[in-house]
C-alpha cells in the first residue's frame, strides 16, 4: 500500500470515526506513548468533527486496577489483544458535553515517502483536551448587594378574601378585614346575604385562629348556610357557631346536619329563629341520633308543631353527647309534649333543658314531673309559660323530693296559684339532701306563708336565690277563702326622733323614760327645753339641726296654744296614746 492510499485510508477512518465503549484504555504508558508536541508533522482530516468532554455525553468508567492518568480522554484503535483487559471497566458517570470541531492540515505534497510504518495514519495516544464553555452570569460571585423585590406570602387571608371578592363582584367587608385573624368573629346583622357569605365561608376554611363565629340576623339563607357548613366540614378548629335569624330553610338544615357527621371540633350550634319546622325536625332529630361531638344545641324561636316534637321525642332520648338543648318558644304541645319529656326522661347525659314557652298545659306538664322523677343528670329545666296548673306544681314537688340533683327550677309564668308555690317551697325546705340553688317564679302571685318557708330555706342555704311574683294577704285559691288577711310587710323601722311640721315624735323606749322624769303630771308633754336635756342625756343619734330648728318653731307660739307641743308616747300602744291625748286636750280646754 503506498502512501497516498494510505492516507486516503486514514482520511476515510477519520470521517468514520467513532468512540467505542472499548476504546478508552485504562492509562497510557509513559514509555511508550506519544504526544502530538513530538510529531514532526501533523496528521489530520479536513473538517473532521471529534466529539470532546466537554462537547457531548461521556462514559467515565473505573477500572477495576487503573493507574493514574493525566489525559481524561484517550483516543485508539480498536485492538483484539486489549478486549480483555478492559473487561473489568465499570461505568459510574454520564457527563453532557459540547461538540468542538477539530481541523488537522495534512501535508499532502510530502508523498508516500513522507510517512514512516510508525507514524502511518494510525492516531495513537492522541489526546484532546477539553474546551470550557463560556461562562455565564450566575456563574460570577459578586459582592454587590442587587435589590430585588421580595415576594411576601400573605398568611392572613386578607388578599385571597380581596380576590375572592372581585371575581363574585362583591365589596370587601373591611369589619371582616380587620378582624379576620381574631379568636372571635360576631357580624351580627350585617346584612351580607348569601354571596357575602360565601366570600367569608371561602377565606375562613382555611384559618387557624378563629373559635368562635356569630352571624346572626344576616339571612344567609339556605345558599349562605350550605357555603358555612362546607367551611366548618374543613375546618376543625371553630367550636361556637351561631347562625340564628339566617332563614337557612331545608337547604340549611341538610348542609348543617350533613356537617355534624364530619366535623370533629364543633361543640355549640344555635340555629334558633330560622323558620324550622316539621320537615326539618326529620333531618335535625337525624342529626341528633348520630351525634358524637356536638354538646349545646338551640333550636328556640322555631316553628316545631305537635307533629315535629313527635319526631324529636325519640331523638332526644337516643342522644348521650348533648349536654344543652333549648326547644323553647316553639308549638310542642299535646302529645308532641309527651314525647319531648320522654325523650327527656330517657336521656342519661343531658343537663340544661329549656322548654319554655310551648304551651304544654296540664299533660305535658305532667309528662315533664314523670320524667325528673327518674332523670338524675338534669340540673336545670325551665318549663315556664306553658299553661302550668297548681296540680302539676304539686307533682313536680314530689319530683323535687326524690331527685337531689335538680338545682334550678324555672316554672314562672304559669297559673300555679299560691298553693302550688307553698308546695314547691315546702319540697325544698323538707328535702334535707336537695340541691336546689334557684327557685323562679316570675309573676306567680305569693302570701305570707311562701314568704316564711323562704326565710326557714335561707337560713339553711344562705346563697339559696328565689323570684316570685306580687305578695298577696291572703291566698287565692278557694280554700284560702275566709282566711284572715296578714300583712307580709313588716312595719318600718321608725327613727327615735320624727319631727314632723308641727309635731316631734319619739319612738325611742329608752328615751320615753328619761322624759317622763321630766313629766310628773303624766301629760305625756314636755317642754322645748326639757326635751332638748333628755336628749342630750341619752345620746341617741338624731338630727339635731332638726330638732333644734322645730324646737325654735315650738318656742315662738303663743302660750296657750295647743299647737307646739312635744308630744311622745309608745307608737306601738295605739290604744295608750290615744288615751293620753284625750287626757292631754281635755286638760288644755279646762284651761282655756
Amino acid at each position: 500500500m503506498t502512501g497516498g492510499e494510505k492516507m486516503q485510508d486514514s482520511g476515510t477512518q477519520s470521517e468514520n470515526l467513532q468512540i467505542p465503549l472499548e476504546s478508552v484504555p485504562e492509562e497510557p504508558d509513559e514509555d511508550s506513548g506519544q504526544n502530538l508536541t513530538t510529531l514532526q508533522r501533523e496528521v489530520s482530516t479536513p473538517n473532521v468533527r471529534i466529539p470532546s468532554q466537554s462537547a457531548r455525553a461521556t462514559l467515565v468508567r473505573t477500572p477495576a486496577t487503573r493507574e493514574k492518568t493525566t489525559s481524561p480522554l484517550v483516543f485508539h484503535e480498536e485492538d483484539e489483544e486489549k478486549k480483555d483487559e478492559e473487561k473489568n471497566i465499570l461505568i459510574t458517570e454520564i457527563k453532557p458535553t459540547e461538540y468542538q470541531e477539530v481541523q488537522f492540515e495534512v501535508d499532502v505534497e510530502q508523498g508516500e515517502d513522507s510517512f514512516s510504518e510508525e507514524e502511518s495514519v494510525e492516531l495513537k495516544d492522541l489526546v484532546v483536551e477539553p474546551i470550557e464553555a463560556e461562562p455565564k452570569e450566575e456563574d460570577y460571585d459578586t459582592d454587590l448587594e442587587i435589590e430585588e423585590e421580595a415576594f411576601v406570602h400573605d398568611t392572613s387571608g386578607r388578599s385571597h378574601y380581596t380576590k375572592i371578592c372581585n371575581q363574585l363582584g362583591l365589596v370587601p367587608i373591611n369589619y371582616f378585614m380587620r378582624h379576620i385573624q381574631d379568636t372571635e368573629l360576631a357580624m351580627r346583622y350585617h346584612g351580607l346575604g348569601p354571596s357575602a357569605a360565601r366570600a367569608i365561608a371561602l377565606v375562613l376554611k382555611d384559618t387557624i385562629t378563629l373559635e368562635k363565629l356569630d352571624l346572626r340576623g344576616n339571612w344567609i339563607e339556605g345558599e349562605g348556610g350550605e357555603a358555612v357548613a362546607r367551611m366548618l366540614e374543613e375546618n376543625d378548629y371553630v367550636t361556637d357557631v351561631c347562625l340564628a335569624d339566617n332563614r337557612l330553610g331545608l337547604m340549611g338544615a341538610q348542609s348543617l346536619c350533613r356537617m355534624l357527621n364530619t366535623n370533629a371540633g364543633l361543640r355549640r350550634l344555635d340555629i334558633s329563629d330560622n323558620g324550622f319546622g316539621t320537615v326539618e325536625a326529620a333531618v335535625i332529630a337525624q342529626a341528633l341520633e348520630t351525634n358524637k361531638y356536638l354538646k349545646v344545641l338551640n333550636l328556640s324561636h322555631n316553628r316545631f308543631d305537635e307533629q315535629a316534637g313527635e319526631i324529636l321525642g325519640p331523638a332526644i332520648g337516643a342522644n348521650d353527647i348533648l349536654d344543652v338543648l333549648d326547644l323553647s318558644w316553639n308549638c310542642l304541645r299535646q302529645k308532641g309534649a309527651i314525647s319531648v319529656a320522654k325523650g327527656i326522661k330517657e336521656n342519661v347525659r343531658l343537663k340544661k333543658c329549656s322548654l319554655a314557652w310551648n304551651g304544654f298545659g296540664p299533660e305535658g306538664g305532667a309528662a315533664i314531673a314523670d320524667a325528673l322523677m327518674t332523670n338524675n343528670s338534669l340540673q336545670e329545666i325551665d318549663i315556664s309559660g306553658n299553661r302550668l296548673s297548681a296540680d302539676v306544681a304539686i307533682k313536680v314537688a314530689k319530683a323535687i323530693m326524690s331527685n337531689d340533683n335538680i338545682r334550678i327550677l324555672k316554672m314562672g309564668n304559669n297559673l300555679l296559684t299560691t298553693a302550688g308555690a307553698i308546695a314547691l317551697a315546702k319540697a325544698i325546705n323538707e328535702s334535707e339532701s336537695s340541691e336546689m340553688e334557684e327557685l323562679d317564679l316570675t309573676d306567680v302571685p305569693v302570701e305570707f306563708e311562701f314568704l316564711r318557708i323562704i326565710e326557714d330555706i335561707k337560713a339553711k342555704r344562705p346563697n339559696f336565690k328565689v323570684v316570685h311574683g306580687p305578695i298577696l294577704r291572703v291566698g287565692n285559691t278557694t280554700e284560702d277563702l275566709g282566711k284572715p288577711a296578714i300583712d307580709p310587710n313588716p312595719r318600718r323601722k321608725k327613727d327615735p326622733i320624727m319631727v314632723l311640721d308641727q309635731h316631734i315624735v319619739v319612738n325611742d323606749f329608752r328615751l320615753l323614760d328619761i322624759l317622763k322624769r321630766y313629766d310628773p303630771d303624766n301629760s305625756m308633754t314636755l317642754e322645748p327645753q326639757q326635751f332638748l336635756a333628755a336628749c342630750e342625756e341619752l345620746a341617741i343619734p338624731y338630727d339635731r339641726a332638726k330638732v333644734e330648728e322645730a324646737v325654735k318653731r315650738l318656742v315662738d307660739q303663743k302660750p296657750g296654744n295647743d299647737q307646739g307641743r312635744i308630744y311622745f308616747g309608745n307608737f306601738f300602744d295605739q290604744d295608750k296614746l290615744q288615751e293620753h291625748i284625750k287626757k292631754y286636750q281635755e286638760k288644755t280646754d279646762n284651761e282655756t
